[in-house]
């Protein structure tokens, strides 16, 4: 019983983090071959699946319950609803459906960038891009994780302080470490949530850029 209700605090966690209503997680975050939980958000309460799942047993039961709702007439979007948590222990784990999904196949991983949202043409150049705010956070969690890049680092500790000040409900070291927790995929929805939810001005992601920019000179 206390397990189950730990499920569904970590699945509201997520719920609250996040969005969505179908929530799949490691049980164990740091064991690369935890079994998974589902758990489901019916507007009042969490239900969490009985039995614990591996991930190929999990991706099953998400797309079991999304046939569900579309069987009731409910919003069965997988991107609206979905939020499938793999932390780094699991993306590391030696399985051939870890393999997958670092190489983006499957039907796991999400684009990083949403075009004309993170990325849109740039008038002055045909050839090139331009980021919006949304986007440069997305850029700088990125490079922060793939290339340790400082001054992304630097960006990325801004925008947790940035949350804490927000009212997010945790310290900006709380925040780095539950973002550290996250892998790439629940990180960038962890990234859109956040920004939608609580940036109303996106001059205060420039001008962390800004201060970060002269902090390097």
């Amino acid at each position: 019983m206390k397990m189950h209700e730990e499920l569904k605090a970590r699945a509201a966690d997520m719920h609250k983090r996040l969005g969505g209503t179908i929530f799949a997680f490691p049980i164990e975050e740091e064991n690369p071959l935890s079994k998974y939980a589902v758990a489901v958000f019916n507007g009042k309460d969490y239900s969490v699946y009985p039995n614990a799942m591996t991930i190929e047993e999990a991706a099953a039961g998400i797309l079991e319950v999304l046939n569900g709702f579309k069987e009731e007439g409910w919003d069965h979007d997988y991107e609206r609803n979905v939020r499938f948590a793999l932390y780094q222990s699991q993306v590391d784990a030696p399985s051939v459906t870890m393999r997958r999904l670092k190489k983006g196949k499957g039907n796991y991983t999400i684009p990083a960038y949403e075009s004309d949202i993170d990325v849109m043409d740039n008038p002055d150049d045909p050839e090139g891009k331009l980021f919006s705010a949304r986007g440069l956070i997305k850029f700088s969690y990125l490079t922060m994780i793939d290339e340790k890049n400082p001054v992304a680092i630097s960006f990325m500790n801004e925008y947790y302080k940035l949350l804490a000040s927000f009212r997010y409900g945790k310290t900006a070291a709380a925040i780095k470490q539950e973002v550290r927790r996250m892998g790439r995929d629940e990180a960038i929805r962890w990234i859109e949530h956040t920004y939608e939810r609580y940036i109303k001005d996106s001059r205060t992601i420039t001008d962390i850029l800004n201060a970060v920019g002269k902090g390097q000179r």
